[in-house]
């Protein structure tokens, strides 16, 4: 009786209706539908509207719809969007509405009872294909023998806001007010109108940006991240009543009806857009006879077009059932039914929660970039949540995350701190285990270095955190209110809602965390510590409505403490112990004081902490910021730390000499253009790199590009270093890493030469060095030298800052420990590449033009115990005819001929993979899929982005991309094991916005690629001893694409790319036959190939199939983007006239100038038959402008061939420059450069090096030194590298600087000074001499003078007494003894070895000789 009265009722409601709109054409007022109060007025979706349904918004002609017109129901309706909208990686201002309940974008074929889009259910591109968002796709009608009391169409409007247009809401007089609804039925006023949009279906009114917010609102309860996103587009579109295309009045009457709407959102910049599905009403499954549903079985599905992918609204068994499910069940079942989500902008991402039972669900998780201290919290879109019971995220071989549930579709998960950098796959599951049906939801988060983290706290320009003295007393800080909400509330989310402003009313504390790595007692280990020492200051976290896209800027007090955590003898001990830290921004609680170490919020780029160093510190006391006391600061920490340096000296002067590793292992390139072709072992800095354009850092300043180790080094054992005993070893990583300097010339920059070089310290001179700890840390990411980016820091970025930034005179101490490179045991790589329409220079320097559509092993090399299995694939595509033109489809073309291949082939991607890494594609995308994004990498069956992190570490891959030109079109990928790299190129990088006859890129990859020496590839091309080699160090076969001939005696170092090169048989064959994936080619094409595979090459096809852990993630829409091709042909095009037929060089030349000459010749009237030929002849042979094509390229070879084989000039120059530049810079990259090393100068004061910037390290290279004008030089000055050859044997050599003292400078008083003292010296000296001289010539004169006076006087005295004895009478005795003593005279000594003994006088003998 009560259903009775309410239909009763309802009819009367009807009734008055109809009479009100009868009256309307005798009254200037609209009358509104019974229970939806004014018009326009925004509907929450839960009330009881008799009119528009439980959870429809407003419709129909009174807010300002359309009706779509009755004649284009079936076909489609096209309208003008009035901007660009995304979708599934496209840009629409277009779309087409249909009663077959879709929003299409390409012409839809309804042939049959079933309307069948994606890739598995057509056949495109014979067939359409066409992208569209459907929320009940099948075939329906708008009925048209309605009773009277109802009414059916297809609804639709767009919504803008007001902004877009140069006005708030508002601001205009009269504008959104209730006079401005005054039109008649599917009128509206001129002044409700858009400028410059003149259909009356925009509206951009007060009311409209009312309804934009309330959408936003809807979002952000409903699809985690969607916070972030501002919406300032809408297009509403309401399938009202419709029926299915077979029923009857009868199938009317019982209410199988159906009415449902899309909402589709997007913002002004057209990068994010989502999509709202209501169902109000779903009265039948298919478009069958009476529910019998046979055929014609309705969909709800998003599909991205040509194969592109294809996403469903619910892959669930319930509505595989029955469709009509979708308006029983919800995504978002706290606020109402038949309700669900979508993010829809590049891939479709479900989001909202899901009942899927059992498979695989992708869950949704914002942000899903989280630093890998952890301590965050994400939103997570999965199941259906209960709040009765308690979800976790489980984190792939790491611990759970606890998570909160905030609505039925999200649920917030604090995660812990996870050390690792890369993608992690998470489960979200209830904690008590349940059934099958609650394993289904998995995901992936990235993590990511706190240096890398695009979340980091911003706190202004980094670098003016590490100057002394600071530039400024308070620094910047800024954040967004909404990443922070009130710990408190989480426990009463019951009352609260996600929109509620008060959610995010919270105190915020900035916190200072310092960083070491000290022994740790307990496990008698080294280990990382994160230690809270102080708050600065507390920030109101503001929750107005402004703020919630507007970020909340600050000022921090640098020198003012809020709260210290360390005690003053902390602060005067070990407060110094940490090097440096970095600032958390977190939210201030009751047990915030007491749980430290748990602190959740952002966390900022690591900063100095010298600042701290002399606030409350009781060593440095300060009571004003008087000059003096800046400056007495400035002196405090100078002295601090100069202490820190040598105590950083000495600890790391304890530890193990990593120079050795570095420099053997991974020795920089001696010249740049070897760091750029070597991509397998370097990489650009990611600071410090001007290709890149990011310059940032002050380590290195004075240096053009410096380059870093793109994998931690590698080394081998060395046992005792005199034996060959590292041979068949494998390597392994260490925890060291390698960075190159290069200045203006391309040569490096050295550490050794720095102090004779930097004067000042303004000096833009600064040489990389090598690091003891990584930058990109050492996975497993979780002791000392392995926390990405912080370890750097403590190990060698801070003590560079402390000895050559803060302290005086101490930077040569850092350069002891941290000596730049000297290229000397560098070896240069194999380097080859692939552009174009395949010109190819493989790595051993073969040169040739290789065209054949299919999938080939481009590089292949069989594991060895040194070095792991690598395989990297090229897919070859036929090049479409860019003459075709897309406006003829429907009229004079079909589908199938929008397509039509040329014989030439370009690269459209390229997958690699080695030992236990994971696999990586990088895909160019396909027509019309080109304007954001040019390219695609695929990791693991999960497509990647670099918008945010352009650097981004997986499993033994790194990925980075060069973003200086928009849609990522240079991407770089490195296999770190085997430290192979290639660098990928889009349509040659070029900026495609600059050429405006291009409104996409050209969809074509070049691809380098570099291999180091270790697999004994020359890269000369010297194959003569290629097999002893290979044998005598077990070297591995390095075969493919990229090297076709490695069992090739002959070289081919001095050969050039010639015609008979292109497309020669002989090469092609064996190609073929060698590489080529068996079933990639066109069908028919390996009939007469040999199916041997003698040398064990892979013949999985890399693009189709999925490693055995990537499976999981094949229901990932990306999967199709990498199994298909992008320039799919229809069959017809693939036999008969249409097949792939090679054009040789020969071919080529013959008719560019067949096809120059008829362009040239002046003959016009020509016979019938002969006219017709030549046209023929010309429209399928010939080039637009032949003449021109052999002007520009002259006798380049690759110019010809693209120019000609493209028709596209601009490819023909790019590929002409292409080829020039790489065949240069190969062969410069390719030499032996032989090295001396670099000079070690000892403590040069006043010493400088002639000219300051020469290269002095080469061999050739000479290096003089000089003193500055107030000193002089000293010891050897100039030094040459030269070659040295042992005397003994003449085949060995070295290379080394002549020998010689090291040349000093002394100042030029000092020289003076001691110039004259050596003169008066000498003088003196001369004068002493004389002096001396005549001394002892006057010594000796009187030595003899004496022994004269002596002799003279003895024989006097004797000649006197014997005349008195004379007259005496003697007797006769006997004479004395011949050997008496020696008689020494009183007064004069004589030597007797100079003087002989006097002899004696005998008076007897005397008497006796006389009286004779």
């Amino acid at each position: 009786m009560g259903l009775k009265c309410l239909v009763i009722f309802y009819i009367f409601l009807l009734f008055r209706l109809d009479d009100a709109q009868i009256q309307q054409s005798n009254s200037a007022n609209i009358n509104q539908n019974l229970g939806t109060g004014d018009a326009g007025t925004l509907y929450t979706g839960t009330g009881t509207n008799l009119y528009y349904g439980v959870n429809l918004v407003p419709f129909g002609p009174e807010v300002g719809d359309h009706e779509v017109n009755p004649g284009l129901l079936t076909a489609g309706q096209t309208i003008d969007l009035h901007m660009y909208f995304p979708y599934y990686g496209g840009l629409y201002n277009y779309t087409t509405l249909s009663v077959n309940g879709y929003i299409g974008f390409a012409t839809v074929l309804d042939q049959g009872p079933t309307i069948n889009v994606g890739p598995d259910m057509t056949d495109w591109p014979r067939h359409e294909d066409p992208a569209m968002i459907a929320p009940y796709l099948c075939k329906q009608q708008i009925p048209q023998n309605l009773n009277p009391g109802m009414r059916a169409g297809v609804f639709y409007r767009l919504i803008m806001r007001q902004s877009l247009f140069g006005r708030q809401s508002g601001s205009n007089t009269n504008l959104g007010g209730s006079s401005s609804y005054s039109s008649s039925f599917f009128g509206s006023s001129a002044n409700n109108v858009c400028p410059g949009t003149p259909d009356s279906y925009v509206r951009c009114d007060s009311q409209a940006d009312n309804f934009l917010e309330l959408m936003q609102q809807w979002l952000t309860e409903g699809v985690a991240g969607a916070a972030a996103f501002r919406a300032d587009a809408a297009l509403v579109v309401t399938w009202y009543n419709t029926a299915s295309a077979i029923s009857g009045r009868s199938d009317i009457d019982a209410g199988q009806l159906a009415t449902y709407q899309v909402i589709w959102l997007t913002d002004k910049t057209a990068r994010l857009s989502y999509v709202i599905m209501n169902y109000d009403r779903l009265g039948f499954d298919a478009a069958d006879f009476r529910l019998n549903s046979r055929s014609g079985r309705c969909q709800a599905l998003f599909n991205g077009g040509n194969h592109t992918g294809l996403v469903p609204v619910d892959p669930t068994q319930n509505f595989k059932n029955t469709p009509k499910v979708l308006a029983q069940r919800s995504g978002v079942p706290q606020m109402v039914r038949g309700r669900y989500m979508f993010r829809v902008d590049d891939v479709v991402r479900p989001a909202g929660c899901s009942n899927k039972t059992g498979g695989t669900y992708p869950m949704l998780i914002y942000p899903n970039i989280v630093n890998m201290l952890g301590e965050m919290t994400v939103d997570v879109n999965a199941i259906c949540l209960d709040k009765s019971q308690t979800y976790i995220l489980m984190i792939e071989q790491r611990q759970t995350a606890t998570c909160t549930v905030l609505t039925s579709a999200i649920a917030r998960c604090s995660l812990p701190k996870i050390y690792d950098w890369g993608t992690k796959t998470v489960y979200f599951q209830p904690q008590s285990g349940g059934a099958n049906d609650e394993k289904a939801f998995v995901g992936y988060i990235y993590f990511v270095p706190p240096t890398l983290d695009p979340m980091r706290l911003d706190i202004g320009n980094v670098y003016d955190w590490f100057k002394n003295p600071l530039p400024y007393t308070t620094m910047p800080i800024t954040w967004y209110p909404r990443n922070f909400t009130n710990p408190e509330a989480s426990q009463r989310m019951d009352q609260l809602r996600i929109n509620d402003d008060s959610l995010y009313s919270t105190q915020l504390g900035l916190y200072v965390v310092a960083y070491r790595e000290y022994k740790d007692d307990n496990i008698k280990k080294f280990r990382p510590e994160h230690r809270v020492i102080a708050r600065l200051a507390t920030y109101s976290n503001k929750n107005t409505y402004e703020y919630r896209w507007k970020p909340q800027e600050e000022r921090i007090n640098l020198y003012q403490v809020e709260h210290w955590y360390m005690s003053d003898w902390e602060r005067n001990h070990e407060l110094f112990q940490y090097r440096f830290g970095y600032l958390k921004l977190a939210p201030v609680t009751s047990n915030t004081e007491s749980n430290l170490d748990q602190l959740t919020g952002l966390v900022s780029h690591p900063i100095s902490l010298h600042f701290l160093w002399t606030t409350n510190n009781p060593q440095f006391t300060t009571t004003t910021y008087a000059n003096q006391d800046q400056a007495a600061r400035t002196e405090f920490i100078k002295k601090k730390s100069l202490e820190m340096c040598h105590d950083w000296y000495d600890e790391d002067g304890a530890q193990w000499n990593f120079i050795r590793d570095t420099e053997t292992n991974s020795s920089c390139p001696c010249i740049e253009r070897q760091a750029i072709a070597d991509i397998g072992r370097f990489m650009p800095h990611p600071r410090c790199s001007q290709a890149f354009r990011d310059i940032t850092c002050t380590t290195s300043i004075g240096s053009r590009n410096c380059y870093m180790s793109s994998q931690n080094v590698m080394t081998t054992y060395a046992g005792d270093g005199r034996h060959f005993t590292s041979e068949n070893t494998a390597r392994f990583p260490t925890h060291y890493g390698q960075v190159c300097c290069y200045d203006d010339q391309g040569h490096l920059m050295q550490t050794s030469y720095q102090p004779v070089i930097k004067v000042t310290p303004d000096v833009p001179y600064n040489p990389g060095f090598p690091m003891r700890a990584y930058e990109f840390g050492t996975t497993p990411y979780m002791g000392q030298y392995e926390v990405p980016g912080l370890s750097a820091f403590h190990n060698d970025y801070m003590p560079y800052f402390l000895c050559c930034k803060f302290a005086d005179f101490r930077c040569q101490m850092f350069y002891w420990r941290r000596p730049s490179s000297g290229c000397q045991e560098y070896q240069p790589p194999a380097y080859g590449e692939v552009m174009g329409a395949g010109t190819f220079n493989t790595i051993d320097n073969d040169k040739f033009v290789f065209n054949e559509p299919g999938v080939f092993n481009a590089l292949y090399i069989p594991k060895t115990l040194a070095t792991p299995e690598v395989k990297v694939q090229l897919r070859l595509e036929r090049y479409p005819n860019r003459r075709v033109d897309f406006s003829l489809l429907g009229r004079y073309m079909s589908q199938q001929d929008l397509v039509q291949p040329t014989n030439a082939t370009v690269v459209t991607g390229v997958v690699l993979e080695a030992t236990g890494t994971d696999r990586v594609h990088v895909l160019s995308r396909k027509d019309t899929r080109r304007f954001r994004y040019r390219t695609s990498i695929i990791v693991g069956n999960i497509l990647r982005y670099f918008d945010t992190m352009r650097i981004q570490r997986f499993r033994g891959v790194m990925v980075y991309v060069n973003n200086v030109e928009r849609g990522q079109p240079e991407i770089y990928v490195v296999l770190e094991e085997a430290q192979i790299g290639i660098r990928v190129r889009e349509s040659y990088a070029i900026d495609i916005d600059r050429l405006t006859d291009y409104q996409e890129s050209m969809g074509m990859l070049n691809v380098a690629i570099s291999v180091p020496p270790q697999y004994g590839v020359r890269p000369d091309g010297d194959k003569t001893r290629e097999q002893e080699l290979r044998q005598r160090y077990a070297l591995p076969r390095v075969s493919g694409l990229f090297r076709p001939y490695p069992d090739q005696t002959s070289g081919s170092y001095s050969t050039t790319l010639t015609l008979n090169d292109v497309n020669s048989e002989s090469i092609r064959q064996q190609i073929i036959a060698n590489y080529r994936v068996q079933g990639s080619g066109e069908p028919g094409s390996e009939q007469n190939i040999n199916s041997g595979n003698q040398y064990n090459l892979p013949t999985e096809n890399m693009f189709t199939t999925s490693r055995d852990e990537d499976k999981k993630f094949e229901v990932f829409p990306e999967a199709y983007m990498k199994s298909g091709p992008i320039y799919k042909t229809a069959p017809k095009y693939e036999t008969g006239a249409y097949r792939f037929v090679p054009v040789t060089g020969t071919v080529m030349n013959q008719r560019l100038q067949t096809c120059r000459d008829m362009q040239q010749s002046n003959t016009i009237n020509m016979q019938p038959l002969q006219s017709s030929l030549t046209s023929e002849y010309g429209q399928t042979q010939c080039p637009d402008n032949p003449a021109a094509v052999i002007q520009d390229c002259g006798d380049s070879v690759p110019c010809l061939y693209d120019y000609y084989s493209l028709n596209a000039k601009i490819l023909g120059l790019n590929v002409k420059n292409e080829w020039n530049v790489f065949t240069t810079d190969r062969f410069d990259a390719s030499r032996q450069y032989n090295s001396c090393g670099v000079i070690n100068i000892e403590y040069p004061e006043y010493l400088m090096k002639t000219s300051s910037l020469a290269s002095a390290y080469m061999q050739g290279d000479v290096a003089r030194f000089e003193c500055f004008q107030s000193h002089w030089i000293k010891g050897v000055h100039e030094y040459k590298c030269g070659i040295v050859a042992e005397y003994n044997r003449p085949d060995v050599w070295r290379y080394e600087w002549n020998k010689g003292e090291q040349p000093w400078c002394r100042s030029r008083e000092k020289e003076n000074f001691l110039i004259w003292l050596s003169i008066v010296c000498g003088i003196l000296g001369a004068i002493l001499a004389i002096m001396f001289l005549f001394l002892c010539c006057w010594v000796v004169k009187q030595k003899k003078r004496a022994e004269r006076r002596q002799f003279g006087g003895d024989v006097q005295s004797r000649r006197s007494s014997i005349s008195r004895d004379n007259n005496k009478k003697y007797p006769v005795m006997e004479s004395e003894p011949l050997n008496q003593d020696k008689r020494f005279d009183q007064d004069t000594y004589r030597d007797d070895d100079y003087y002989p003994p006097a002899k004696e006088y005998n008076p007897d003998t005397f008497g006796l000789k006389t009286s004779v």
